[in-house]
């Protein structure tokens, strides 16, 4: 493994990152109220992601995912909610989940990289980046929002006033899909783990063997 100071990016990309979260800490200083100095003392917290993830699933570090992990750290984090980004500027939030959806995409490339880390690459391989680069910050982009709508429902601080308008019935149709979701999820672990295949995943194995040209699992397991 490379030094952690590469895993963070590089000495220019961390002093860039401490320098511009020491300035966010004078401007919260003199403008907000002491707790905002909490706020931004967490901020270089956001530099170890990149070694933790390194190191959790055993990948050489590429510094400049990690550049890119801080530069949005920093923007969302820091200039959004350690300094109040966007409480005074009604165009960063939108700006903000521009560069999450350009991140979180890339993310998913490198997960289907991940993934396909064994076996060469091949151009039959274009649709599944391509789904893995969509559905990765829509992924992403759903949690954060039902987290967020989350937290308004139960502190009672609703600033987008979701909960008297239409967006309260989009949210909790939103979250009861996610349950659904979490549903199949459970019985694709269940199925993975214990080889007990319930109705949900009976639906999975008909399809496989309508259309596979291989066994199911579970018939590859009994021979």
């Amino acid at each position: 493994m490379q030094p952690l100071v590469n895993q963070c990016g590089g000495r220019a990309a961390i002093a860039t990152y401490l320098a511009g979260t020491l300035a966010i800490g004078v401007v919260d200083f003199f403008c907000f109220p002491w707790p905002y100095l909490l706020v931004t003392a967490a901020a270089p917290l956001f530099l170890l992601i990149p070694p933790l993830a390194y190191r959790l699933l055993r990948l050489r570090p590429v510094p400049a995912l990690s550049r890119a992990v801080a530069l949005f750290a920093f923007l969302a984090y820091g200039v959004g909610i350690a300094m109040k980004g966007y409480h005074w500027f009604p165009w960063f939030d939108k700006f903000v989940h521009l560069l999450s959806g350009v991140l979180f995409a890339l993310l998913g490339l490198c997960l289907f990289a991940y993934l396909k880390r064994n076996r060469p690459l091949a151009e039959e391989d274009a649709p599944f980046a391509f789904y893995f680069a969509l559905s990765f910050p829509m992924l992403i982009a759903a949690c954060w929002e039902i987290a967020e709508y989350a937290c308004d429902f139960v502190f009672h601080t609703d600033p987008q006033r979701v909960l008297t308008t239409g967006i309260h019935d989009t949210m909790l149709d939103m979250i009861a899909c996610l349950l659904g979701t979490l549903l199949v999820l459970w019985a694709l672990w269940r199925f993975h783990r214990r080889r007990k295949a319930g109705p949900l995943m009976r639906v999975f194995l008909d399809f496989w063997k309508a259309n596979a040209t291989v066994p199911a699992p579970l018939e590859s397991r009994a021979h």
